[in-house]
């Protein structure tokens, strides 16, 4: 008898082979699939990781790199420093997705961290989400997210904002007022040392301690210098610099690096040691004592007295370079540079210009000149305007273009160029610098012809444009009607162009608003809607001045008097959109009636560094 299977045992066997092997493979692609969601959720993992610490990168070098932004990607340059950049970031042949957010804190009275919009926004505190998305398979998508608050952990308790110092009327005490950032208020008026009723003023602000320094020069011709410990003024020290408040004869710089704080002025004497200065040591408190001696400054290229002087420090990490420029009563132009210690970068072979524009025949009475450092090569570039060049002579048909010279410092003085295009006499100029690039803006306005020119510098080339606006306001004597600044909010970045509008190309009807372009790079610079300020300005205004926030560098503030002897705060914000706002920093009314002058840096304001 032949012994076999049964077909019912063929089939039972049958059946116990698939359910066996379906659970093996079950249990196999089970297998797989969680090998590859564990090495794609640790991948993930070091890749949000990597996203939080590039932007930690990114704080410690300039905590105001860290703008707000809704999704960013970030990257390394060629020297492999961190940047946000583009809107994502790929990896794993692009199956994998990262996106960085950062968003604004707010805080309550007590500090603790509340959800907006309870609180107060915290400008020194940033929330920073880094996300990676990726799908295991169409059905299956993955994410993972971190999140870490980030600090401006270099910035002091109560260092935020500013500091505002004018004269008022015959008062023999300057004024002065606390501006606060984050409520954008400035504090109750508050009287200096006693000295004189004082005309043109100077304040800076140290980039190593809370420490100010400023300056005033009073209707004699006297220049007293204040220092500010964060808390109360002291009178440190005076001379005479000659004049009457109609020109601007000294001004005050500190080294980036150390925090010495050097001041060059006139001596009011011509042909022979025609400047002096004095420095203080950035280890040094307030004090006389703290200060050298006068050390005497004999130029080599100009040898009138002294009219007008202009200092720039370095933006640049380690560097100690401070610029001087100066005019002199010959309207000669000439400049050096302080490394730290001395003038080892001497003046050019030769006067930059030996016919500088002004108002008046007889005194460098507008400041016609202007100088900023590239932001991170740290190369200096001085412009200025011509005195009745030809084809660029007030009242007259233009000829030519060549109405704006300028040089440039790199490893020496370069030859005097000029800026392409521009037609128009540059009787006022202002230069700014974006500080994350070599970008400069540049802008001018005439004393006849009622122009407005501009110019961008990319880092290597100028591009210039004629008659931006052909009905903007003449400059007077001591007149400064134009200022430039930039405004930096994550991946968005504007140059900002204020100045002095008038309804007609009359010279004579100007307008009682805020007049002002932005530009997206070297693109034409965009006519803005006139921001309407409470109060209205007086017709005519006398002195424009830009300063960038250093720690919010999406704002500025713009600060402008009238003819009436109004002072006046404008705060400019720019968004992540972007989008600008226009407020009130002086909280809508005037924050001076009754200034010692209109004119010739009748105020000055400086931003909290440190």
């Amino acid at each position: 008898m032949k012994k076999g299977f049964s077909v019912v045992e063929v089939v039972l066997a049958a059946g116990i082979f698939a359910v066996f092997i379906s659970g093996a493979v079950v249990a196999l692609i089970s297998g797989w699939y969680g090998n590859r969601q564990g090495a794609d959720t640790a991948m993930a993992v070091e890749y949000a990781s990597e996203g939080l610490e590039a932007v930690r990168s990114i704080k410690n070098r300039d905590y105001a790199l860290v703008g707000n932004t809704a999704g960013s990607g970030i990257g390394r340059d060629g020297n492999g420093v961190w940047s946000f950049s583009g809107i994502n970031n790929t990896t794993d042949s692009g199956r994998i997705t990262r996106v960085i957010k950062v968003e604004s804190v707010n805080r309550d009275g007590s500090g603790n961290i509340v959800p907006v919009p309870t609180g107060t926004v915290d400008t020194n505190t940033k929330r920073v989400i880094s996300k990676v998305n990726w799908n295991l398979t169409a059905a299956r998508p993955q994410e993972v997210s971190f999140s870490s608050y980030l600090t401006n952990w270099k910035a002091p308790i109560g260092a935020s904002g500013g500091l505002l110092i004018y004269g008022e009327n015959l008062i023999t005490t300057p004024r002065y007022r606390t501006y606060d950032q984050t409520g954008n208020t400035f504090g109750g008026e508050s009287s200096g040392p006693v000295g004189a009723a004082g005309k043109t003023f100077v304040i800076k602000t140290s980039p190593t301690k809370h420490e100010a320094v400023a300056g005033y020069v009073d209707t004699s011709g006297n220049l007293r210098i204040l220092c500010f410990d964060g808390s109360s003024w002291s009178a440190e020290w005076g001379t005479t610099v000659g004049g009457a408040g109609e020109t601007r004869r000294f001004d005050i710089s500190y080294e980036k690096t150390s925090g010495d704080v050097l001041v060059v002025y006139s001596r009011g004497v011509p042909t022979t040691d025609e400047m002096g200065y004095r420095t203080k040591p950035g280890s040094a408190g307030c004090g006389a004592a703290n200060w050298s001696g006068e050390i005497a400054l004999n130029p080599v290229r100009t040898s009138g007295i002294v009219q007008w002087i202009l200092m720039e420090g370095s933006p640049v990490s380690g560097s100690d370079n401070i610029a001087l420029s100066w005019a002199d009563a010959a309207f000669d132009l000439s400049a050096m540079i302080w490394t730290g210690s001395s003038w080892t970068i001497a003046e050019p072979s030769s006067a930059l210009e030996i016919n500088l524009e002004r108002v008046s025949v007889s005194l460098q009475d507008v400041q016609s000149f202007d100088m900023a450092y590239e932001g991170v090569t740290g190369n200096l570039m001085i412009v200025w305007g011509l005195y009745q060049a030809t084809g660029c002579t007030a009242g007259t048909a233009i000829t030519t273009t060549n109405c704006i010279r300028y040089a440039r410092y790199t490893s020496s003085w370069s030859a005097v160029a000029f800026v392409p295009t521009v037609a128009d006499p540059a009787t006022n100029i202002d230069i700014s610098a974006n500080s994350n690039t070599n970008e400069l803006v540049l802008a001018s306005l005439d004393n006849n012809q009622g122009d407005l020119s501009t110019a961008y510098w990319s880092g290597s080339a100028w591009t210039g444009r004629a008659n931006v606006d052909i009905a903007s306001h003449c400059v007077g004597a001591g007149e400064k009607l134009v200022a430039t600044g930039w405004l930096i909010n994550g991946a968005q970045t504007r140059s900002i162009i204020v100045y002095h509008d008038a309804t007609n190309n009359t010279c004579s009807t100007g307008r009682t608003n805020v007049g002002w372009y932005a530009a997206n790079g070297s693109g034409a610079p965009a006519p803005q809607t006139d921001f309407d300020p409470t109060p209205a300005f007086a017709n005519p205004q006398g002195w424009y001045d830009i300063r960038m926030d250093p720690s919010n560098k999406n704002q500025l503030m713009l600060v402008v008097s009238d003819s009436g002897l109004d002072l006046f705060a404008k705060r400019l914000e720019m968004t992540a959109v972007p989008a600008f706002i226009w407020t009130n920093a002086d909280g809508g009314a005037a924050l001076e009636t009754a200034l010692g002058q209109a004119t010739s840096s009748a105020f000055s304001f400086g931003y909290w560094i440190k």
